[in-house]
């Protein structure tokens, strides 16, 4: 068999097995990443090959990479997990076994290899076996400023409903953290708070576990179940869901989904029945990017949150770094600042405010990639060029504005839908 014939199979064989492979050389550059890694980080692999790692990922330090502890220890690492945001500001989570690569003893570089079935399990430990108790209250975040008013007034109202509360927001904006003040208004964490995510859960397992998960709370006397991503539960279990609802009950149900309902309802993946049965009692979340006013006190409450944790004293953060934050459009919504705040206060060394060279290096080349994207550096941009690269830039942020809906898209750009969908294929602008 030829060698040209040989790398296409080896080639093909990475692609189809069901782990994820990401291999770095002894520069820390990526060399291979397969079909299943880009599934599980969320990116594609021009963005990934033949960068440095720490250029494409954001981790609280370079060193908490696994790879590149391997790289730099020889040390194989096994079944550690690891939290880390790709370069689109997403959270990651994974298990990983990272190994060496060695040529004649000296260390080249390190493969990860991620196994995705352990999405089922961590699911599981995290909700039907653990049932979490939720600490979170509408009293305390009534005096943060964390949430707008309308929400935390209407889930403190809905609270009390004995019918399934339905919660709608991108993710990242804060559901989890409702669904606890919820559950403590009723039950005042006396009772058994079970999570379920369904975008994490095999088909196969999902009848079983929303059953197991019922039968602990009526045998608890109450409780609360939290089904989160409801529309990626298939079609027969949306129906047999929408029975189970019927049915008389002393535990209370929440379902959350981070997509606009209709747009589920009209491409299939959410019952429509099943939608205006939970659509009766709805809470909207709005994304970060539509509550900025707030963006001070939501950076206050992370720091007094990690001060808490980490011992530390930082009172707030310099104007530069609010402003920063304000003209920054938070992909990952809350969850994002979140881990941008509790990075950047990692690194401060008995300082009392929190400043733009804190934060994180990924971070800081995105705010400056937003404001940049039509500067080069050795030459101006031709004007043609410069109106398409605009244009482009403007129809990616609208398309981010509205969650990727075309509809919405148009209409706010005064718009045919042909027209913006001409573009969007024209300039090969699709969603993350």
């Amino acid at each position: 068999m030829e060698l040209k014939n040989q790398a296409m199979i080896y080639d093909t064989i990475i692609d189809l097995i069901d782990v994820g492979i990401h291999v770095i050389d002894e520069n820390g550059k990526t060399i291979l990443y397969n079909k299943k890694m880009m599934e599980i980080e969320g990116t594609e692999i021009e963005d990934v090959l033949d960068k440095n790692i720490l250029d494409v990922f954001h981790f609280s330090q370079g060193e908490d990479s696994t790879l590149l502890q391997v790289l730099h220890t020889g040390n194989p690492i096994f079944n550690i997990q690891q939290l880390y945001f790709n370069n689109k500001g997403q959270e990651i989570k994974t298990v990983n076994n990272t190994y060496p690569l060695l040529d004649q003893g000296k260390i080249v570089g390190a493969v990860e290899i991620v196994r995705d079935v352990t999405k089922f399990e961590r699911m599981l430990k995290q909700s039907s076996d653990r049932m979490n108790q939720a600490s979170n209250t509408f009293e305390y975040f009534f005096n943060e400023a964390f949430f707008p008013y309308k929400v935390m007034e209407t889930g403190k109202q809905m609270a009390s409903n004995c019918s399934t509360i339905l919660i709608i927001g991108e993710s990242g904006t804060g559901k989890h953290i409702l669904t606890e003040c919820i559950h403590h208004e009723v039950f005042h964490s006396k009772r058994p708070y079970i999570l379920l995510n369904c975008s994490s859960l095999p088909e196969k397992y999902v009848d079983e576990a929303i059953y197991e998960a019922t039968n602990k709370l009526a045998n608890s006397e109450g409780g609360t179940l939290v089904i989160e991503e409801i529309h990626h539960l298939p079609s027969s279990s949306q129906n047999n869901f929408l029975t189970a609802l019927t049915r008389e009950r002393k535990y209370k149900i929440i379902c959350t989904m981070g997509e606009d309902p209709i747009d589920l309802i009209a491409n299939g993946q959410l019952n429509k029945k099943l939608y205006y049965h939970l659509s009766e009692l709805t809470i909207f979340i709005p994304p970060l990017r539509e509550r900025k006013k707030m963006i001070h006190s939501i950076i206050n409450y992370f720091l007094n949150k990690y001060n808490n944790i980490y011992q530390m004293k930082v009172k707030d953060v310099t104007t530069d770094v609010i402003q920063s934050f304000i003209e920054y459009d938070w992909p990952g919504n809350l969850r994002e600042l979140e881990h941008i705040i509790e990075s950047s206060m990692k690194v401060l060394d008995n300082e009392e405010t929190l400043q733009l060279h804190h934060l994180p290096t990924n971070f800081r080349h995105r705010l400056f990639q937003e404001h940049q994207f039509l500067i080069q550096k050795d030459s101006i941009m031709p004007f043609d060029e410069y109106i398409q690269e605009a244009e482009k830039y403007y129809i990616q942020k609208a398309l981010q504005y509205h969650q990727y809906n075309i509809t919405k898209t148009a209409q706010a750009l005064n718009m045919s839908r042909q027209n913006l969908q001409y573009r969007i294929r024209k300039y090969g602008i699709e969603k993350p």
